[in-house]
This record gives C-alpha cells, sequence and structure tokens, in this order.
C-alpha cells in the first residue's frame, strides 16, 4: 500500500540561522551595485503595491530620489490573486520586461507573496533565457514556502502548478515587518505550512507549535511573543531549507514537503473552478486532515494527534463545505497531480510526527473514508 522513504535527520539543522533581515537597504545595497541602475525592475502586485510598496520605498530611501524615480519607472504592478497566475500574466510581464529593455544584464525585484514569486520568478527565468531575480516575500506563506526553494511556475489547465521551471533567485530577503500589513486569513495560510514542517520534522517542533498562542499574537503580541514567533519562523524555514538543500529538484527526499498538498490541490483546484477560491493554505489544512486520517489508515499513525490537527483546523479554519458528492471530481483532480508517478495517486503519509513516508499509495476506498472523515468535522 505505500512505499516509504525517510532519510531525513531533522536534529542535524538545530541551531541553524534563519535568513531574516531588519534592513532591506543594507541587503540591497550588498547585491545591486553589480547592476546598472536603469536595469533594476520590480514587479509586484495591486494588493502589494498598497500595502506594503510604501514600506518598501520608505525602507530604500538611502539609494536616494533619483533611484526611487527610475525604480518606479521600472515597477509593473499585476493584478491580484490566483485567478492571474496564468500564462496571460506571463505574457505581460515578458512584453513589459521587452519594452522596457529589460536585458540578461538585468535584475528584477519580485515584492509580494506566492503567486508573484511563483509566477514573476517563472517569467524572469525564461526571458533572454534567464535574467536573476530577488524574491522579496511580503505573506507569511511566501516565508515559509513559495519564495524558498527554486521552485517557479504558473497554473494551467485549471490544474496548480502545471508549467514551471526549478530556479533559486540570486536572494531571498525576509523582512518580517511585511507581515503586519497582512488579514489575519492570509496570515493563516502561510501558518498551515509552517504546521506542515512541524508535523514532518518532530514531536518537539509540533508541541511548540501548537503551545503558540495564536490568537494573542494576531492580536497584540508582545516582545516575548514576538521573539517566540521569529524563533518559530526561523525554524521552519531551516526545514524548508534542509529538505531542499539535500533534494533541490524534488527527485526523493523533497517529496516528504508535499504532505497535506495531494488533496489540498485537488480542495484548491476544484474551489478555483467554482469560483469560490480560498487562501492556498486553507486547503493545505483541509489537506493535511484528509492526510493524516489516511496516514492512521494505512501505517497506523496516531488517532490522538488526527484528532489533534482537526480540532486545529476547525478552531481556526473551518470546515471546507464539500460532501460526498465531491468524490469523482477531487478523485480526478488528485489522478492529474503533478507528483504521481504511474497509474496511481501518490501521497506523502507519516508513520509518526516527524516520520514523513513519500510515494505512499492508498485505494479509491481508503482516499473516499479520508475525505469522509474530513468532510464530517
Amino acid at each position: 500500500m505505500h512505499k516509504c522513504k525517510n532519510n531525513c535527520t531533522f536534529a542535524a539543522i538545530l541551531g541553524h540561522n534563519g535568513m531574516l533581515t531588519d534592513d532591506i537597504f543594507l541587503e540591497l545595497h550588498r547585491i545591486l551595485p553589480r547592476f546598472a541602475e536603469d536595469q533594476v525592475f520590480l514587479i509586484t502586485d495591486e494588493n502589494v503595491a498598497r500595502e506594503c510598496l510604501p514600506l518598501f520605498e520608505s525602507q530604500t530611501a538611502d539609494f536616494g530620489q533619483l533611484w526611487q524615480n527610475m525604480l518606479r519607472r521600472h515597477t509593473l504592478v499585476l493584478p491580484a490573486g490566483e485567478a492571474h497566475k496564468n500564462l496571460d500574466t506571463v505574457r505581460r510581464i515578458w512584453d513589459y520586461l521587452q519594452s522596457a529593455g529589460a536585458t540578461r544584464r538585468s535584475v528584477v525585484l519580485l515584492l509580494g507573496g506566492g503567486v508573484v514569486t511563483d509566477m514573476a520568478g517563472f517569467a524572469a527565468a525564461c526571458y533572454q533565457r534567464g535574467i536573476p531575480f530577488i524574491n522579496i516575500p511580503t505573506t507569511l506563506l511566501s516565508i515559509v514556502d513559495a519564495s524558498d526553494g527554486g521552485k517557479t511556475g504558473i497554473d494551467y489547465g485549471g490544474l496548480k502548478n502545471q508549467i514551471g521551471l526549478f530556479r533559486p533567485a540570486l536572494e531571498n530577503i525576509i523582512w518580517l515587518p511585511f507581515l503586519r500589513t497582512l488579514p489575519a486569513e492570509q496570515f493563516l495560510s502561510g501558518w498551515a505550512e509552517m504546521i506542515k514542517h512541524a508535523l514532518i520534522a518532530s514531536p518537539i517542533e509540533w508541541n511548540r507549535l501548537l503551545a503558540f498562542d495564536l490568537e494573542q499574537y494576531l492580536a497584540a503580541p508582545d516582545e516575548a511573543q514576538e521573539d517566540e514567533f521569529r524563533a518559530l519562523i526561523t525554524r521552519s524555514m531551516d526545514i524548508k531549507r534542509y529538505v531542499v538543500e539535500q533534494d533541490p529538484e524534488e527527485q526523493d527526499m523533497r517529496r516528504i514537503l508535499n504532505f497535506g498538498h495531494t488533496v489540498g490541490h485537488a480542495i484548491e483546484s476544484e474551489l478555483i473552478g467554482r469560483g469560490q477560491a480560498r487562501p492556498h493554505g486553507y486547503c493545505v489544512v483541509w489537506g493535511m486532515v484528509a492526510e493524516l486520517y489516511l496516514s492512521h489508515l494505512c501505517l497506523g499513525f496516531p488517532a490522538e494527534v488526527v484528532t489533534q490537527l482537526s480540532s486545529y483546523m476547525k478552531a481556526h479554519y473551518g470546515a471546507v463545505g464539500f460532501s460526498c458528492r465531491d468524490y469523482e471530481r477531487l478523485l480526478s483532480l488528485m489522478r492529474h497531480d503533478k507528483k504521481n508517478t504511474d497509474s496511481r495517486i501518490s501521497f506523502t503519509l507519516l508513520r509518526h510526527v516527524g516520520s514523513p513516508c513519500a510515494g505512499s499509495h492508498a485505494s479509491d476506498e481508503q482516499i473516499k473514508e479520508a475525505l469522509d472523515y474530513l468532510f464530517s468535522l
């Protein structure tokens, strides 16, 4: 029923420092002098331009007014949202870069969430066979997941991330104050990927995340809680980076990062198709609940942890709102998942917290039972 590969030792990254900065200017000042001022471009979206671009401009004021004026002339603002993560928008990016005179000696700053870094990173990686780009993530989801690891791409044919490349950013510049611009729903979307990292890493990480007072942090964190959050996010980034370093192009070990995503991507694609899109992280949490239940059926994963995550989901993310009438459509979407290597649906399941098994399989009946469990919550 399953093939288990678990060669990771997360204890190896204890004490590793994350790549956070308190000063965007200093980070860019270290990188940008190798590029001509008129060859620096910025791509963002409407939401980020409104909420985060003023913060970015205040952080980079020391470059001077002439530099900022040049960058404003070289800024492309895209429509926001997953619905625009497609080839039409990529064409718009290519048209813009070409008309603005971008060359292989240019660099593109990608200011935004996962849609911006995935899509504009893909566009930059293809333009003139590839120009460098710098990710400046503005959402929790893009910090802990999308911006790091070299995955770029777009949705295609109603399926998530079907077209893309592995192309790492020249740099990832992470500045946590951007997170204060997020609505709670978008923060929770990123928190979902931190849940995933904790569950594949160790019981210690899982229990740390459960113990963190998320409501207080979102409402009015004190200094101690800010420090605690910084430690949690650093740790989550370390887990992701450690896995990616072992398997940059997802040939083996990196597949453990797909935990929750086989069911989660199917749910997300179906909701997008219905015009009812929900944040990626919500779909991942729903996917993790179903896949933990499947882990219990197939690998004997502890039922009490399934219950823990289910309660956490209900408290913070709510119900998925699907029913048994959605079985066949979701199964069809799972069969088209790019992670499948044969005719069977592939999952990353867990034997226990911290013991992921990539390349696991289950019968349609078991998958439907796991979906039944999820839909009943």
